[in-house]
C-alpha cells in the first residue's frame, strides 16, 4: 500500500506538474500573441503616420514647371562656363533645367526661354537659384560701392500657362491682390488679348526687391502647382516655330499708267483691227 501511495503521488505531481507546464506555456503563447499584437499595431501607427505625412505634404512629388524668360546675357550667366553653372544648379535642387538654344527666341522678344521642372521642392528650389544666380553679380542689384544693395529693384519674367491664368488672377483679381500684399512686390500678367498666337502663354513680370521678386515666384509657383490639371501646352524651351503674329494676306496691287497726251501738232494713227 505503501508503494501504491507512493505511485499515486509521483503520478499525482506528474500530473500538477504537466498542468503547470500546459499552463505556462499557454501563458507563453499568450505573451507572444500579445508582443506581436503590439508589433502589429506599431507597424500600423509607422503606416498611418507615413499615410499621414503624404497627405500633409499634399501631392509635392506631382510634377510641376515654371518657365522665366531672360536675356542673352542673363541666360549665358545661368548656363555658365561650358554648363558648369547650370550643372551645378541642379545638382543642388535636384530640379531638370532646360534653356533654350542661342538664337531661339520667344516670339516678339529677343529673350531666351529656362524652363525648370521637377517636383514642387526641388523646383521651388531651382527657381531661387536662378533668381540668385542671375542677380548676384548684377550690376543693377550693387549700391555705388560694388557691394549688393538689398533695396535695389529687380523685375523677373515668367510665362504662365493660359490654363493657369485664371487661378493667379482670382474671382474679381482677389488671388493676385493676395500674392501682391504678401509679397510686396509688383505683379503684372498681360491681358489675354496680348498673348501670342501659337504659344497659349502669357508673360508675367513681377518686379521688386530681390527678397520680394523671391516671394512672388514662390507664391506664384505654388499657385500653378495647386491647380492639378495645369500644364504647359509647350513643354519645351523652342519657339521656333511659332510667329509672333499671323503673317499679313498678300495685298493684290494693281498698276495704273497715266495717261500722256500725244504732243502738239503730233500725227496720231489708229490702226484698225481686223
Amino acid at each position: 500500500s505503501t508503494l501504491e501511495m507512493s505511485h499515486q503521488e509521483e503520478e499525482s505531481r506528474h500530473h500538477r506538474k504537466s498542468q503547470h507546464d500546459d499552463e505556462e506555456e499557454e501563458e507563453g503563447e499568450d505573451v507572444r500573441d500579445e508582443e506581436e499584437r503590439r508589433r502589429e499595431q506599431r507597424r500600423e501607427r509607422f503606416r498611418q503616420d507615413d499615410r499621414e505625412e503624404k497627405e500633409d505634404r499634399g501631392d509635392e512629388e506631382r510634377p510641376t514647371a515654371l518657365k522665366f524668360l531672360f536675356g542673352n546675357k542673363e541666360a549665358g550667366i545661368v548656363i555658365g562656363r561650358q554648363g558648369a553653372t547650370i550643372n551645378g544648379l541642379q545638382s543642388k535642387s535636384g530640379a531638370k533645367i532646360r534653356v533654350s538654344g542661342a538664337g531661339d527666341y520667344f516670339p516678339g522678344t529677343q529673350d531666351r526661354c529656362i524652363m525648370v521642372s521637377g517636383d514642387l521642392r526641388v523646383v521651388a528650389a531651382a527657381c531661387e537659384l536662378i533668381i540668385l544666380e542671375v542677380y548676384r553679380d548684377s550690376e543693377s542689384h550693387q549700391n555705388s560701392k560694388g557691394e549688393g544693395d538689398a533695396d535695389a529693384m529687380v523685375s523677373v519674367t515668367l510665362l504662365m500657362p493660359e490654363n493657369a491664368c485664371g487661378q493667379i488672377i482670382g474671382k474679381g483679381g482677389e488671388t493676385i491682390r493676395k500674392m501682391v500684399a504678401e509679397s510686396q512686390a509688383k505683379i503684372n500678367l498681360a491681358g489675354k488679348e496680348k498673348s501670342i498666337q501659337g504659344t497659349q502663354e502669357r508673360v508675367l513680370v513681377t518686379s521688386g526687391t530681390l527678397e520680394q521678386v523671391l516671394k512672388s515666384t514662390s507664391l506664384i509657383l505654388h499657385k500653378i502647382w495647386e491647380q492639378e490639371k495645369t500644364f504647359y501646352a509647350n513643354n519645351g524651351t523652342s519657339y521656333k516655330s511659332i510667329q509672333p503674329f499671323p503673317p499679313p494676306p498678300p495685298r493684290r496691287i494693281r498698276l495704273r499708267l497715266p495717261r500722256v497726251p500725244p504732243a502738239a501738232g503730233a500725227r496720231v494713227r489708229r490702226v484698225s483691227s481686223p
